[in-house]
């Protein structure tokens, strides 16, 4: 799972609904059994995205997404059909 929003729609609700919907799909019409998505560690937003939508943190990827600001830390997220899921 990646997304990206413009600034001037953060804090909306658009990223999370959206993000919801895209689970949903998944899971109802493609029948698939796990979503993952992941964020850099010091992305608060993207942070509050994926665990509003319901997703579980899994563990830390060390110095693996490539910024302009340099190598960053990833926190794994995942969804499994199992799981509890917001309609």
């Amino acid at each position: 799972m990646w997304y990206k929003i413009h600034p001037v729609y953060w804090n909306k609700g658009y990223a999370t609904e959206t993000l919801i919907a895209v689970i949903n799909f998944g899971f109802d019409h493609l029948k698939l059994h796990r979503i993952q998505a992941g964020c850099a560690v010091d992305n608060t937003g993207s942070i509050k995205v994926l665990e509003k939508a319901g997703m579980t943190r899994e563990g830390r990827g060390r110095k693996i997404l490539p910024l302009v600001t340099g190598w960053s830390d990833n926190y794994e997220y995942s969804i499994l059909e199992s799981d509890k899921r917001k309609k």
